[in-house]
């Protein structure tokens, strides 16, 4: 059995995507696409940047599902792959989420685009006092981690915001907050913490009325049931039923990402193989570091597809 999964915000560099927009017609279509529903030159910003622009939450978001969507057509048509009869599952880390929904055949390519767009700009401007946070943690464990947050003595907003992979945690919530929770952290035993370069703090209650918002517009699109199971961040539970989509998607901006019960999940489905597809590595990382039961690869460059035929 195989999945494909999709990367999330934090995957963007400048240039990407571009030697598939330069040398496959399915990839150049795409971008083209993209920068006609949005009525701005997105694929400028994704191939030359600045980065300053690129990282932006209504720019990065859009720019990650462009770029993981032309990967995708173009593996569709030189590798002659229908999805459906290809994958057993798809699932994508947080943003991916909406590209793993039009690799199922669930959303169509305007819909998602705009969503995305959408979503990045709700997100971005959700944090209205400016003084959220988000730091990874490395070295403790789930169970640890929920003891720590259950025992942290702050009025301030800091909660779980991503299960990434054992030992790799994302907290999120107010500044003064997080950064006091990140040296209780190291005292208690993590071997590192990373400060997150974001515009706000993601998969928290500061994140309530981006949700509210997002559910609203989730509710005018037309979803199609997925040709295959979809396994959400949320839940990590796989669902097709289109009448699902707008609750999980809308929960998942002030929720836990749960990505290492996601791919448990498709491990004990009896998923053997996995393919990343879009800009970076970092979930066939994730994949690896959480079990040695599954293969992963990433498909990011044109001599990765390869892979495919394995």
């Amino acid at each position: 059995m195989k999945a494909f999964i999709f990367p999330g915000q934090g995957s963007q560099i400048v240039g990407m995507g571009k030697i598939w927009n330069d040398n496959y017609s399915e990839a150049k279509k795409i971008f083209q696409e993209v920068d006609q529903i949005l009525r701005e030159p997105l694929s400028k910003i994704i191939f030359e940047g600045p980065e300053v622009e690129l990282t932006k939450t209504e720019n990065a978001q859009p720019a990650i599902l462009t770029t993981s969507i032309a990967i995708l057509e173009v593996i569709k048509s030189i590798k002659k792959i229908n999805i459906s009869k290809y994958c057993d599952f798809t699932a994508g880390h947080s943003l991916g989420e909406y590209t793993s929904l039009y690799a199922a055949g669930a959303i169509d390519l305007e819909s998602v685009v705009k969503l995305v767009k959408y979503r990045g700009k709700l997100m971005s401007k959700s944090d209205k006092s400016g003084n959220g946070k988000m730091v990874a943690i490395i070295g403790l464990d789930i169970n640890h981690i929920k003891k720590l947050i259950k025992s942290f003595k702050h009025e301030g907003v800091c909660e779980l915001a991503n299960d990434n992979s054992n030992g790799q945690v994302v907290i999120s919530g107010d500044m003064d907050a997080v950064n006091l929770f990140k040296e209780y952290a190291k005292k208690e035993g993590a071997k590192l913490t990373i400060d997150l370069k974001v515009s706000a703090p993601f998969h928290c209650k500061l994140m309530q009325d981006a949700a509210r918002e997002m559910e609203k517009e989730l509710n005018k699109i037309s979803f199609f049931d997925s040709n295959i199971p979809i396994v959400f961040n949320v839940d990590a539970l796989s669902f097709y039923k289109n009448r699902n989509f707008p609750a999980l998607l809308s929960k998942q901006i002030i929720n836990t990402v749960k990505w290492r019960e996601t791919i448990l999940f498709m491990e004990k489905e009896g998923v053997k193989k996995i393919f990343e597809l879009g800009p970076g590595n970092v979930l066939t990382g994730l994949v690896k570091r959480i079990t040695k039961n599954i293969e992963c690869f990433s498909i990011q460059n044109p001599e990765d597809m390869d892979n495919l035929n394995e």
